[in-house]
């Protein structure tokens, strides 16, 4: 018995015998195609929570159910990128691969730019919507385009690549997001930082310029356009009643579905929820000794203090902290002092609230702040309580205390974006089993780990340093799967519903998978929000049981019929 091989290589040649120039230019451009969209999606998943408080202002009820707010952003985008996959994956096999791409990547770019001119929740859902339709049309797009383009031995490992290097594209997002606090205001003049982060979103509309220029129509494409516009030669191009009017291309669709269902709710009802499970930890977290960034600065302010604001946090420490204060010296604090004023800190913050109406000048309180007045007196929340508690002491005493936003925020860009390097690292992983053993494996082990890191990262996230290495670990897990996708579904298709097919697999489960941002965000409401992303993790079952039914087409020609 021989061990596992690379499929489908050539008696005379290896994976990359016959690929030329154009062929790299197709899988480089469609990919960056899918790069971009994909950077347009993470600069979404971390100004969400941002541009939502801001745009909710002066509503106390929707910033006490900020959660589901961002739930409903998430569900618009989803069902515009279902709508979009259809609507595309039609249009490509009718119209053409390469002129679907330019709409699409015109689409998702133009109206993420105007995500930053938002007035309202409700325009900003309306973009958020539209934006959806386009990124639902690129994947099918690019995909099919690469598919149909290449050498057949190259095949899998240039839709494994595709789908590899879109984590490229969540990686740039994330870098973005380090430069471009989404939480900062005033970032250029009167603009928010949100903003600023999806003005950034149009540039890859630059993109359409090679794409219209170099990329071609596939042979194989034109073939079946041909034999389609002969009256009783050819079938029906890009019939969505094909799908489910033959068996085997009605069983393939549904196993389909079901793989991308699971897939789908892992990844955008749980998994792009980790910005909003780090906030949750950090908020929760006790101040630190280095979060002090002046220890001099702060007992001399306390000493003497500068405002109504001070004067009042000085008021709620104890007598025995402020007999420290008042008797340390003006060049250095004694180490004794410092853990004191750290601990008494951390009970104003942990304790009942600080905020007392004619003490703090709203002038002087940022609007952050003052949103979470609003949302507080609507819905108290112990998390949320302490937060403000923290602000309160930044903003009282300045240039004394780390602000926690800047720090969330930090943390939330580098998460991300450490998650994306284990997506990227997964996908390539997916690829290679997928290559080397099977489809169907490779499917299995993946839902597997999907399972048991998602659990487990929101379980058990409780700091900056455990985000650091918990979310690379369930962003292998939850992106890998995406890889198989991308290589799978064109697989389970002829020509001419390829398009159809692909856009339909990957995107119309976006219709099923929508409610659950929102799902999760009202569950939140109800239990924990870690116990919530915990209980809807059991999603990745549905995938595994879904195997029994899937095709292996490893090392098989695309279908024809």
């Amino acid at each position: 018995m021989h061990g596992p091989q690379i499929e489908s290589t050539a008696e005379k040649g290896g994976i990359f015998t016959g690929v030329t120039m154009y062929h790299w230019l197709v899988v480089i451009i469609a990919s960056c195609g899918w790069l971009f969209d994909c950077m347009d999606q993470r600069l979404f998943t971390l100004a969400r929570e941002s541009a939502l408080k801001e745009l909710l202002a002066g509503d106390p009820k929707g910033l006490a159910n900020v959660k589901e707010f961002i739930g409903l952003a998430t569900m618009a985008m989803m069902v515009g990128w279902a709508t979009g996959g259809i609507i595309f994956g039609i249009m490509s096999d009718k119209w053409g691969r390469v002129k679907t791409m330019v709409i699409t990547l015109m689409v998702y770019s133009g109206f993420t730019g105007l995500c930053g001119l938002a007035h309202g929740w409700w325009d900003f859902m309306i973009y958020r919507f539209l934006v959806g339709l386009g990124v639902g049309g690129m994947f099918g797009a690019a995909t099919t385009l690469v598919a149909e383009s290449v050498p057949g031995r190259f095949r899998t490992l240039a839709l494994g690549s595709l789908q590899a290097l879109s984590a490229m594209g969540n990686m740039l997002g994330a870098t973005i997001s380090l430069s471009i606090n989404p939480g900062q205001e005033n970032f250029l003049g009167s603009f928010s930082g949100w903003r600023v982060l999806f003005f950034v979103g149009i540039l890859p509309a630059i993109l359409a310029v090679p794409i219209m220029f170099i990329l071609k129509e596939p042979e194989a494409w034109k073939k079946a356009k041909a034999q389609a516009a002969v009256p009783g030669q050819g079938k029906k191009v890009g019939s969505m009643a094909d799908l489910f009017r033959q068996p085997r291309w009605r069983r393939n669709t549904l196993v389909g579905i079901c793989l991308g269902l699971a897939g789908m709710v892992g990844l955008w009802g749980i998994g792009f929820f980790s910005p909003e499970l780090i906030s949750t930890a950090l908020k929760e977290q006790p101040l630190r000794p280095r979060d002090v960034t002046n220890y001099l600065a702060l007992v001399e302010q306390l000493k003497a203090p500068p405002t109504e604001a001070a004067k009042h946090i000085k008021g709620q420490l104890s007598p025995a902290v402020v007999k420290l204060i008042e008797s340390s010296e003006t060049t250095s604090i004694a180490e004794e002092t410092r853990q004191a004023l750290v601990k008494d800190l951390n009970r104003l913050i942990t304790g009942g609230s600080l905020y007392q109406e004619q003490v703090f000048n709203a002038n002087n309180l940022k609007k952050g702040t003052l949103n979470l007045v609003q949302q507080l007196a609507t819905k108290p929340n112990k998390t949320d309580q302490m937060f403000l508690n923290r602000q309160l002491i930044e903003q009282s005493l300045p240039g004394t205390v780390r602000e926690l936003q800047k720090t969330m925020d930090n943390v939330r860009g580098k998460g991300m974006f450490l998650q994306d390097v284990g997506a990227l690292l997964g996908m390539f992983a997916f690829t290679f089993l997928a290559s080397v053993f099977s489809r169907r494996l490779a499917f299995l082990l993946s839902f597997a780990v999907c399972l048991v890191s998602t659990a487990y990262v929101f379980y058990a996230l409780k700091s900056a340093s455990d985000a650091y290495w918990m979310l690379p670990l369930m962003g292998f897990a939850q992106l890998a799967v995406f890889a198989g996708y991308s290589i799978y579904f064109p697989e389970i298709y002829p020509t001419r519903l390829r398009g159809t097919g692909v856009g339909f697999c990957y995107n119309t489960v976006r219709y099923l998978a929508a409610p659950f941002p929102y799902m999760l965000g009202w569950l939140s409401t109800q239990m924990e929000f870690r116990h919530a992303a915990i209980l809807m993790s059991g999603i990745y079952l549905l995938g595994m049981v879904a195997l029994i039914w899937a095709p292996e087409t490893k090392g098989q020609p695309l279908p024809e019929d």
